[in-house]
C-alpha cells in the first residue's frame, strides 16, 4: 500500500503593498497640460499632491431630445405593477418594451395568475414607489433600479432603457428577488 503525502502549495499571492497619495511629476516645460474635462489647476509644489477628476462614460448625461427619463421610468413603474397585479393587461405595454421582455413579462403573469390562490376579501394593497435611481452608462441608455414598498414589505424592480428613435423602450427587466436553488 503507499501512502501518498500531501504538501502545501507554496505562497503564490504577491506581497501586499500600501499605496501613496500620487504625486504629479513635473512636467517639461516644452510640453503642454493635458486637456480633461475638468481645468487644471496650478502647477503644485514639489510635495504638494493633486486630484484631477476625470470623467467617465458611466455618468453621461441623456440625449436632450429624449423625454424625461425620471418621469417615463415611473410612469413604466406603475403600468408595470398594474399589469402584475391583474389591472393592465400586458398587451397593452407593447411599445414600451422590447419584443424579448414583453415575451418575458407575459410568460411571468400568466404563470403568477395560474399560481396565485384564490381571491379573498379585498385585494392586496398594491405596492408604491418608495425612491427611483438612474444611472446612464451611455447618452442613449438609462439603468433604472425602483425601490417598491408595502405596509409590511419590499421589493426591488431594474430595467434598462435604450433610446429608440424619439422615446425610450425597455430592453431589459429584473422583477424582486431571484429564487436561487440550493
Amino acid at each position: 500500500m503507499s501512502v501518498t503525502l500531501i504538501r502545501p502549495l507554496a505562497e503564490s499571492r504577491p506581497p501586499g503593498l500600501t499605496w501613496s497619495a500620487p504625486t504629479r511629476p513635473s512636467a517639461p516645460r516644452a510640453q503642454p497640460q493635458l486637456e480633461l474635462d475638468e481645468p487644471v489647476p496650478p502647477e503644485p509644489g514639489p510635495e504638494e499632491t493633486v486630484a484631477v477628476v476625470v470623467r467617465s462614460r458611466w455618468c453621461a448625461q441623456a440625449r436632450p431630445d429624449l423625454p424625461d427619463v425620471r418621469r417615463w421610468s415611473a410612469a413604466l413603474t406603475l403600468a408595470l405593477l398594474e399589469t402584475l397585479h391583474a389591472l393592465r393587461p400586458v398587451h397593452q405595454l407593447n411599445r414600451w418594451l422590447d419584443d424579448d421582455v414583453m415575451d418575458a413579462l407575459a410568460l411571468h403573469v400568466r404563470r403568477r395568475r395560474a399560481t396565485a390562490p384564490a381571491a379573498t376579501g379585498r385585494p392586496p394593497a398594491p405596492p408604491v414607489i418608495r425612491s427611483v435611481r438612474i444611472q446612464h452608462p451611455d447618452p442613449e441608455v438609462a439603468e433604472v433600479s425602483v425601490h417598491l414598498g408595502t405596509a409590511r414589505r419590499s421589493a426591488a424592480l431594474a430595467f434598462r432603457l435604450e433610446a429608440s428613435g424619439q422615446r425610450w423602450l425597455c430592453t431589459a427587466l429584473e422583477l424582486g428577488p431571484r429564487a436561487t436553488s440550493g
